[in-house]
């Protein structure tokens, strides 16, 4: 994920060794070109020879992150989300989450971030990508009144994009109103503190 722009990007592997790792790793700087920075965790695929000096050779900077890491509470929300995401979708779809991956993170980067005010495709692509409402009108005016099974299929990829794009926005309008509440809760425990201990009122 960019910390920045908030767009997410996940691959696929079989298994986490260094060398699949390597191959994830050049698979997203293809599309999304090579980062100065790049924060990790500190497994040992991450932290092997192999990794180190791949990421030397590119000019990359690799930065480990800890538990104490404010950066990586970012990359933590995106895991919580995209498995949420997912869980539904192949409950739904009854397809194995692989298959159902790709819809989670277009819906993703085309939802407005609550922290950025754009969508994660904006700020990287200069505009959104083109969104389940977009194909949809597109195909309604493209295609006659026939219907086959290549038009079906269509539908239901759109329809599930819909979908994805939906319960995006709901968990984040949770998550956000769940941070809301524990500040104003925090908020709240300072004041009776202050007022327990005559803070703030003449008396201390």
């Amino acid at each position: 994920m960019c910390l920045s722009s908030k767009y997410p990007d996940a691959i696929t592997l079989a298994d986490v060794k260094s060398t699949s790792v390597i191959d994830a790793l050049i698979q997203v700087f293809s599309r999304l070109s090579f980062p100065r920075e790049l924060q990790m965790e500190l497994g040992t695929n991450f932290t092997s020879e192999l990794t180190e000096t791949f990421l030397e050779k590119l000019g990359i900077k690799a930065v480990h992150s800890s538990v104490h890491r404010p950066q990586s509470n970012a990359v933590e929300r995106f895991h919580r989300t995209i498995k949420r995401l997912l869980r539904v979708l192949c409950h739904e779809s009854g397809e194995n989450w692989e298959r159902t991956l790709p819809f989670a993170l277009l819906t993703l980067r085309t939802v407005t971030h609550e922290s950025t005010g754009f969508s994660p495709a904006e700020l990287v692509h200069g505009g959104n990508l083109r969104t389940s409402e977009t194909l949809l009108f597109e195909k309604w005016t493209e295609l006659g009144e026939e219907e086959n099974p290549v038009t079906e299929y269509v539908f239901t990829l759109i329809n599930r994009l819909k979908k994805c794009q939906d319960l995006a926005i709901q968990n984040m309008e949770k998550a956000r109103d769940k941070r809301k509440k524990l500040y104003d809760m925090g908020n709240c425990r300072e004041k009776v503190q202050a007022r327990r201990f005559g803070f703030g009122n003449g008396n201390n």
